[in-house]
């Protein structure tokens, strides 16, 4: 994805073999990858793979499936690497231009993790601002309606 390489995107791979690539600025899904129904991933909780950020394509061995009689004659399986292209997939992320000043690629995975966490808290509290901010205001007078009540009951 032109020289952001990997920038906001996520590959997350699923204990049932599904492969799904996220915009972490979106935390959206923007695609699932599958294999034939032929082959499944190879050892989705250890998957072979690369992502050649130069072509923007994702390799990924999948390892033929097996009947069970097929199984029991012979454990040798038959691997295929499968080739996935990024470029259609480009316009689901931010461009180059959209990007903060201070790039997110040059810190360490700590401090990205951190700073997406924090915008997503903070857009989570800007949904929740108004409201918290209704029942604080309607609080406050009603603090100062029982103040006012309080200092009319000592003038008496």
């Amino acid at each position: 994805f032109l020289s952001v390489s990997l920038l906001f995107q996520v590959l997350i791979f699923s204990w049932d073999g599904r492969v799904s690539l996220m915009n972490t600025d979106t935390s959206q899904t923007v695609y699932c990858f599958s294999t034939p129904p032929s082959h499944a991933v190879a050892s989705p909780w250890q998957p072979v793979f690369t992502v050649d950020s130069v072509n923007s394509c994702l390799l990924l061995r999948g390892d033929e499936q097996q009947q069970d009689n097929e199984l029991a004659q012979s454990k040798a399986s038959h691997s295929t690497i499968f080739l996935f292209d990024f470029n259609p997939l480009k316009e689901a992320f931010p461009k180059e231009q959209d990007l903060p000043l201070k790039s997110l690629q040059n810190l360490p995975w700590f401090e990205r993790c951190n700073i997406f966490l924090h915008d997503r808290q903070q857009s989570r509290l800007g949904l929740e601002e108004p409201k918290y901010w209704s029942r604080l205001k309607a609080g406050a007078a009603a603090m100062d309606k029982e103040k006012q009540k309080v200092k009319g009951q000592k003038k008496q």
